[in-house]
């Protein structure tokens, strides 16, 4: 008897353990993700075109333009507007839509370059990269693949930090432009901000593992400057 519950005694704090480890493990990854995201980022988001930095390369990061259900995605239409204030603000040269192209049906960068384009942006001063899978693909191939050492870089705040953590981590000059976010009920507001803090800690594995974009090819010659 005694021998059993002094097994039992053992299992349950190896439990008890367990579960304080597998706790504590994810809120410490976080708390560096997000220390690493504030040091690298910090005060160099704006909302607005004039406070970023001038004669850069404006990065759109990926967005699909509508949502599973067929709705306009509003986070698609901030992004846009942003980018189009963004180039009559006269702070670029021109713009790379960086995003996902799956299959023919899914195509963010035409679908993103096709919006610009009704906003009045010329067509010649706008690239697409079609193998920005992810954020850090694509800021990545920015300057990699495309030669802009110097990025505005548009999204919606907690994503355009990121993005700038990542451009400063791997040596790009870089500002962010926050496009408008939209409101969101309680559980969007969740899913999106629990996808945000995984996004960081990935981030942060990216950095640790010197990770380079999953694809890579020639380099491309932009039509317009890619730096100062």
């Amino acid at each position: 008897m005694f021998m059993r519950r002094f097994l039992s005694r053992r299992v349950l704090r190896r439990i008890l353990w367990l579960v304080l480890v597998g706790t504590m493990l994810p809120v410490l990854a976080i708390a560096v993700a997000e220390g690493w995201t504030y040091l690298l980022a910090q005060g160099l988001c704006h909302n607005s075109p004039a406070a970023c930095q001038p004669h850069s390369v404006g990065l759109v990061l990926g967005c699909s333009r509508k949502l599973a259900n067929g709705r306009n995605n509003m986070y698609f239409t901030g992004r846009i507007q942003a980018a189009a204030n963004l180039w009559y603000s006269g702070r670029v040269r021109g713009l790379i839509v960086s995003g996902d192209n799956r299959t023919k049906y899914y195509n963010e960068p035409d679908d993103m370059r096709a919006a610009l384009i009704k906003k009045g942006v010329p067509a010649n001063r706008i690239v697409c990269d079609y193998a920005g899978i992810c954020t850090y693909d694509s800021v990545a191939r920015a300057k990699r693949i495309f030669g802009a050492d110097q990025l505005i870089i548009v999204s919606q705040a907690e994503h355009a930090e990121r993005a700038v953590a990542i451009a400063r981590h791997l040596n790009i000059s870089a500002t962010g432009l926050r496009a408008p976010i939209v409101p969101l009920n309680r559980p969007t507001f969740l899913k999106q901000w629990l996808r945000e803090r995984a996004a960081r800690v990935a981030m942060v594995y990216d950095f640790l593992t010197f990770r380079r974009p999953r694809h890579l090819g020639h380099p491309e010659s932009l039509p317009f400057p890619a730096s100062s």
